[in-house]
């Protein structure tokens, strides 16, 4: 409530002739008044027409960005952001490539140094007399006395066939976005 109103109720409800303002009359010299000098406005930015001059590029960009307003930053950011990534795919992918291959090689020296290390206990153990006599039962050698038998029907002991791994998931997507192994 303004002080007006709040003295009002509390003289009776009339408020006091001096409080209010009286209404304006138009006078002969209030109609006459000059109008409000006009601001100067901008020229408006019209295409090119034959004959004129081409716009610069950074006419061009700055024209662009008003006409996008606030989702002129959000969409700056998300530019830059593609840029970059564009930028570092063809580092990224060599880099995966290289970090793929290493890996395949480290699993080809590990199976390799198992399988020295087999040969290297079957060295060992043949340059024993057991040994030598146990691969030479296998081959079908008897010892003087002994008499030798052969089964027949038995599965034979084939190595086993590799299984090929399924690979993780996350490899399965990096292979794929940086196209590993189709070269």
């Amino acid at each position: 409530m303004s002080e007006k109103t709040m003295t009002a109720t509390m003289t009776g409800g009339a408020a006091s002739k001096s409080a209010r303002k009286p209404a304006r009359r138009a006078t002969p010299t209030s109609r006459a008044r000059k109008p409000a000098p006009k601001a100067v406005s901008k020229p408006k930015k019209s295409s090119p027409k034959a004959g004129a001059p081409a716009r610069s590029v950074r006419e061009r960009a700055a024209d662009a960005l008003d006409s996008l307003g606030s989702a002129a930053v959000p969409l700056a950011v998300v530019a830059v952001t593609l840029v970059v990534l564009v930028a570092l795919y063809g580092p990224a992918r060599g880099l995966y490539c290289a970090w793929r291959d290493q890996g395949i090689k480290q699993e080809t020296l590990d199976g390799l140094n198992e399988s020295i290390d087999e040969y290297q206990g079957d060295i060992d153990r043949l340059q024993t007399r057991e040994g030598i006599e146990d691969e030479a039962r296998k081959r079908g050698y008897v010892n003087e006395g002994e008499s030798g038998v052969k089964a027949v029907g038995l599965p034979e002991e084939d190595g086993a066939a590799p299984e090929s791994e399924e690979l993780p998931w996350y490899l399965s997507l990096g292979d794929f976005v940086f196209r590993y192994g189709e070269e």
